[in-house]
């Protein structure tokens, strides 16, 4: 079972560029995360912490840039959930990109 000093650990490791306090505090990106960038012991960790409905809403409710086709593919078949297009960024929308 993962500890609060190995979820900062791994939520440092991931979302290297703020502290893990904050990351921690932001569930849907940092799960989001996870799914994108973690292997399967990471996302074990986190799901002990926060549950697979939470990885399950940070993928519904992802926003754009985050995740890749290919884990945005994988992701929505685990959860058994039709994959739309990935999310846009609202500039990108503007040129139809």
């Amino acid at each position: 079972m993962a500890n609060d000093e190995q979820l900062k650990r791994l939520a440092a490791k991931l979302i290297w560029w703020q502290p893990a306090e904050v990351s921690l505090g932001q569930p849907r990106r940092l799960l989001g995360q996870v799914m994108t960038r973690g292997d399967w012991p990471e996302v074990a960790a986190f799901r002990q912490a926060f549950g697979w409905e939470a990885f399950r809403d940070a993928l519904v409710n992802a926003e754009p840039g985050l995740f890749d086709i290919k884990s945005w593919t994988m992701w929505h078949h685990f959860f058994e959930l039709p994959a739309p297009e990935l999310p846009k960024r609202a500039f990108l929308k503007e040129f139809g990109l």
